[in-house]
């Protein structure tokens, strides 16, 4: 009998490797992955994506992060914007210090559109174990 398979969830982590609280939340999710793939009957599996700084989300991607966070966090996820208009002209004009001002850790599960910003772990757990199975 043919059965449509269901496609994993992405997460994607834009990680700072020489932050702690950016290597706890990688290490958190890494053993999230690894029990739900031993066990894809009790949790649901997901795919992890990592964004190594200084790698910077992409303006699509920032704009969905924005709306999955809601825009009256846009200084939280871009230091000194204050606006969406204004992280975008950031993000676009690039520069040394844009990587320094993207939030990190910060957690997007594009699937449904949900995003944690910080190492804030038991928001992060919640969003693992509330993915659809």
């Amino acid at each position: 009998m043919f059965r449509w398979h269901k496609t994993l969830d992405v997460l994607t982590l834009f990680h700072a490797p020489k932050s702690a609280p950016s290597k706890r939340v990688l290490d958190l999710l890494k053993e999230a992955s690894t029990s739900a793939a031993e066990d894809p009957g009790k949790k649901a599996v997901f795919e992890l994506e990592v964004v190594n700084a200084p790698a910077v989300p992409t303006p699509s991607q920032l704009r969905s992060i924005l709306e999955f966070a809601g825009k009256n966090r846009v200084g939280e996820i871009m230091k000194g914007a204050t606006s969406e208009r204004e992280a975008m002209k950031a993000l676009e004009e690039g520069g040394e210090n844009v990587s320094e001002r993207v939030l990190r850790p910060l957690l997007v599960d594009w699937n449904n559109g949900r995003a944690v910003l910080g190492a804030d772990e038991s928001a992060i757990k919640n969003l693992v174990d509330t993915l659809p199975k």
